[in-house]
C-alpha cells in the first residue's frame, strides 16, 4: 500500500475526530531520514495540497550539549538518557488534547547542538517524526505508521563523514582541527558512539517498522518491503 493511500484511507477519520496521523521514519545516523521526510512531505502535499503536513525530529528533544557535559552524558549523546522525556510527553500531550503544541528548541546538524528556535505545530493532518530513536518506546507509542531506512554501513559511514566534514567549522569542539585530525575524530565518533547507538537502539527495532526501505549509495530506493499491519488511528 502506498503512503498516499494510507493517508487517503484515514483522512475522513482524522477529520471527523479532529485528530492527526503520525508517520515515523527511522534509520541509522546520516542514513537520509531528513531528506526522505522532506521528500515524503512534498509528495503528500501534491496529493493533499490543502492539508497541513508537518515535520519534527526526535533530535529536537535532546538535551543541549551544555546540559550533557554538565551531567557527564556527552559521550552518550543520542542514547535514551540524552533525551528530555518530560519534553516529549508534554509536547505530545498538548498535541493530542489541543491539536496544538509549542516545541521550544530545534536541533541543528550544522552546529551539532540545540538552537533556540520555536516550532509551532498547529492542527496538523499528518505529523512526520524522523529520527534514530523514533521506534524506541519514547516515541513509538505516538506513531501510527513507521518506516525504517536501511543503508549498508560502509556507505552510511561515508555519508556521515561527508556531512561531518561539511559542518566542521560550525561545531565549536572541532573548529581547531585540520581535515586529517577531523577524519580521525569522525571515525572515533562513528565507532565509539554511532555504531553502538545503531546496534543498541536502531537495528533491534527494525522488525517493528511497517515499511522497510533499502537505499543505495546514490540515495535511491534499492528495495522495499511492506509488512501487513493494523493501523490504529485517532
Amino acid at each position: 500500500m502506498y503512503l498516499k493511500d494510507i493517508v487517503a484511507n484515514y483522512l475522513p477519520n482524522i477529520k471527523v475526530k479532529n485528530n492527526f496521523l503520525v508517520i515515523g521514519i527511522t534509520g541509522n545516523i546520516a542514513s537520509g531520514k531528513s531528506t526522505f521526510a522532506d521528500y515524503l512531505r512534498q509528495e503528500l502535499l501534491k496529493t493533499f495540497p490543502d492539508e497541513k503536513i508537518e515535520i519534527i525530529s526526535t533530535d529536537d528533544f535532546l538535551f543541549s550539549n551544555s546540559y550533557l557535559h554538565q551531567h557527564n552524558l556527552f559521550d552518550k549523546k543520542g542514547w535514551e538518557q540524552s533525551y528530555d522525556i518530560k519534553k516529549i510527553d508534554a509536547f505530545f500531550d498538548s498535541l493530542i488534547k489541543k491539536n496544538y503544541s509549542l516545541l521550544k528548541g530545534r536541533y541543528s546538524q550544522k552546529h551539532g547542538d540545540m538552537m533556540e528556535n520555536i516550532q509551532i505545530i498547529n492542527q496538523p493532518t499528518v505529523l512526520i517524526l524522523e529520527g534514530t530513536m523514533a521506534l524506541t518506546a519514547m516515541f513509538s507509542r505516538f506513531i501510527n505508521y513507521s518506516i525504517y531506512l536501511e543503508v549498508d554501513l560502509l556507505t552510511n559511514y561515508n555519508w556521515f563523514k561527508k556531512r561531518s566534514l561539511e559542518n566542521l567549522s560550525s561545531k565549536i569542539e572541532y573548529q581547531h582541527l585540520d581535515e586529517y585530525e577531523a577524519i580521525n575524530v569522525i571515525y572515533a565518533v562513528w565507532e565509539k558512539i554511532n555504531i553502538k547507538t545503531f546496534y543498541k537502539y536502531i537495528e533491534p527495532n527494525k522488525n517493528k517498522a511497517n515499511l522497510c526501505i533499502e537505499l543505495d549509495a546514490n540515495h535511491q530506493i534499492k528495495y522495499y518491503n511492506e509488512r501487513k499491519f493494523d493501523l490504529i488511528c485517532c
